[in-house]
């Protein structure tokens, strides 16, 4: 045990969404260790170069993350620890200086560009280029300090590389938000009773009805499925289903589902049961990471 900071990881730059999220949950003191990809995230925390990582999940305009989802998957031992959620306002950064009528071209995320698909409709005269990380987009803008270029990113990127907001959320709905989850190789530990979310993949066997018999007992213990995604397991036509669902911690209603889930499935593995995240609150209800 000692005293350091935790070290997170997180996908892009600072001045990020992530970065935003890795604040919610943790404070400044946090270390922050950025990366390119979600594999390098998940691969940080698996070799220890990390204590947790952070990984966008969903995001209520484009739905699904899916390199978050198969960075998880990839990785063995992986854990879910905690939630939370960001709103997401999207900036159009240029240099110091810089008006609208100026830009040729814009640089972000693919995911953060796909957000702000009426700003683009209205503004055709911009070409859109996506690169890997919204605050590195901001980075590499601030660094050319070329008037004809800009960065869709954060008002925290704005902040971080000294760069002037020519348009102020850009973003296709106000209400944007993306749903972040924290990771790390060991589970979380919860007080009895603490508003709960579990996480768990699973395959089903290749038979009619096998993916309903797996998903039964959710609905024989009047528990509400909040998310199921499919992804390709990596072989040919074959899926993997994440499932999440919301119970009390502790409760024995959420032990018999995941044991009967587990029995009926063609394989099973739980994720994680982390503090549901609450609006108005810093980072998960309940949740407080004192793990050094």
């Amino acid at each position: 045990m000692t005293d350091r900071p935790l070290r997170i990881a997180l996908q892009g730059e600072l001045g990020s969404f992530s970065d935003e999220a890795i604040q919610q949950l943790w404070g400044a003191e946090a270390v922050r260790l950025p990366y390119r990809d979600f594999a390098d995230v998940t691969t940080s925390v698996a070799s220890g170069i990390a204590d947790r990582g952070i990984l966008p999940i969903e995001n209520t305009i484009v739905g699904s993350i899916s390199g978050s989802h198969d960075a998880i998957s990839a990785t063995p031992g992986l854990c879910a620890v905690a939630e939370t959620v960001v709103a997401v306002h999207h900036c159009l950064l240029a240099a110091p200086g810089t008006r609208l009528e100026t830009l040729t071209t814009v640089f972000s995320h693919p995911i953060a560009l796909a957000q702000c698909g009426r700003f683009f409709a209205a503004h055709p005269e911009l070409a859109v280029q996506a690169v890997y990380d919204t605050a590195g987009a901001a980075m590499d803008v601030s660094r050319v300090h070329d008037p004809a270029l800009a960065a869709v990113a954060s008002l925290r990127a704005a902040h971080h590389y000294e760069l002037d907001v020519v348009c102020a959320d850009i973003e296709d709905r106000p209400d944007n938000q993306t749903r972040f989850l924290a990771i790390a190789m060991a589970s979380a530990t919860l007080p009895p009773g603490t508003p709960a979310r579990t996480m768990l993949t699973l395959t089903a066997a290749d038979r009619p009805g096998a993916l309903l018999h797996a998903l039964a007992p959710l609905a024989e213990h009047g528990v509400i499925i909040r998310r199921l995604e499919s992804r390709p397991t990596g072989e040919p036509w074959s899926y993997r289903f994440f499932i999440e669902f919301d119970h009390a911690s502790g409760d024995a209603e959420a032990a018999a589902v995941i044991s009967e889930i587990a029995a009926a499935a063609a394989d099973m593995r739980l994720l994680g049961t982390y503090p549901r995240w609450s609006p108005g609150r810093r980072g998960s209800v309940g949740w407080k990471d004192g793990a050094k």
